[in-house]
C-alpha cells in the first residue's frame, strides 16, 4: 500500500467544519434572544437621547438669557442717560437673542458702592447722586438687569412635565458720581 501524498489529503472539513458528517447539533434555545433584547433596548436609547437635547435646550436657553441680561446692562451702562431708560435696555436685551419672543427684561438702578468699601448700598434714584454714603471718595451706582423666560420640555413625562422659569442678571457700574 502506498502513503498518502498531502496533497490527497482532504483538508476541507478542517477549513468548513459545517460539512463535517456526524451528530446534529441539537437547537439552541436562545436563537432570537439578540432580537428581543435590541428591541427592549431601543426604546431607552431613544429615550436618554431625547432626554439629553432636551437638557441641551434648557442650557442653551439659559446661556441665552444671562447673555440678553448682560447685552442690556453694557448699553444701559455706556451714558448715565441710558440706566434711566428701560425701554432701550430691553429693546437691547431683546435684539440680543431674538429667537426668544418671550423674554422679560427689568432694570434697577437703586443700587450703589463706594469706591474702596466692598459693600453696597441702596442710593437716591435721582441724578446727582451725592456721595454722602461714602466717606472715602465718589460712589458708584449700579445698573441691575434681570431677563427671564419660560422653558417647556418637550419629554412630557413626571417630573418633566411643566415649565421652569429660567434667570438670568448682569450687574455692571454705570459710573462714579
Amino acid at each position: 500500500m502506498r502513503p498518502k501524498i498531502l496533497a490527497e489529503v482532504n483538508m476541507m472539513p478542517l477549513l468548513n467544519p459545517g460539512t463535517t458528517k456526524g451528530p446534529s447539533r441539537p437547537a439552541r434555545r436562545d436563537t432570537g434572544a439578540s432580537v428581543v433584547e435590541v428591541a427592549l433596548l431601543i426604546p431607552l436609547l431613544v429615550f436618554i437621547l431625547l432626554w439629553m437635547v432636551d437638557v441641551g435646550r434648557y442650557v442653551y436657553l439659559g446661556l441665552e438669557v444671562t447673555s440678553a441680561a448682560r447685552a442690556g446692562a453694557q448699553y444701559g451702562s455706556l451714558h448715565y442717560g441710558n440706566t434711566s431708560n428701560s425701554s432701550a435696555i430691553t429693546t437691547a436685551a431683546q435684539n440680543d437673542v431674538p429667537d426668544i419672543p418671550s423674554l422679560a427684561v427689568s432694570t434697577s438702578n437703586s443700587s450703589c458702592w463706594c469706591a474702596g468699601a466692598s459693600t453696597a448700598f441702596t442710593c437716591s434714584t435721582t441724578y446727582p447722586y451725592t456721595s454722602a454714603n461714602c466717606t472715602s471718595g465718589s460712589q458708584i451706582v449700579l445698573l441691575q438687569v434681570n431677563t427671564s423666560a419660560t422653558y417647556t420640555p418637550w419629554i412630557s413625562i413626571a417630573p418633566f412635565n411643566k415649565t421652569f422659569t429660567v434667570k438670568g442678571q448682569a450687574m455692571i457700574p454705570t459710573g462714579q458720581y
